[in-house]
């Protein structure tokens, strides 16, 4: 771990790490891959990030913004470049209730699969 983490992103890249997922911070960003089980990427794995300053509330508050790079589309979208490695852009999901139910990653590892089940071919 990098000196240089907050607890948060520290917590967040040990959470993914709990699940069987690599995760690294590059730059403003903690970058991952999830498994797309539908939708047009369906069956490949998908780059994804969010930006390390929206971690700073995890795991009491998910990140609100997705980054993907910029080959991968929606339909309908509000994007910016904002904390965005090169090449990628960040989409505004707001994720709503947030369960208590299940631990935080699931909830967001549900969240990210059901983004990118919208991305379009």
């Amino acid at each position: 771990m990098a000196a240089e983490q907050s607890a948060p992103v520290a917590a967040f890249i040990a959470d993914l790490a709990e699940h069987g997922m690599h995760a690294e911070v590059q730059g403003p960003a903690v970058v991952y891959s999830v498994y797309a089980v539908a939708g047009a990427l369906a069956g490949t794995e998908v780059p994804t990030a969010v930006s390390t300053s929206e971690l700073a509330g995890w795991p009491a508050v998910p990140p609100h913004w997705l980054h993907f790079e910029n080959t991968v589309r929606f339909a309908t979208t509000n994007t910016d470049a904002n904390e965005c490695l090169d090449g990628w852009l960040r989409h505004s999901r707001d994720i709503g209730a947030w369960s208590t139910d299940r631990p935080p990653i699931v909830n967001w590892f549900a969240h990210v699969r059901g983004v990118i089940k919208d991305a379009i071919a």
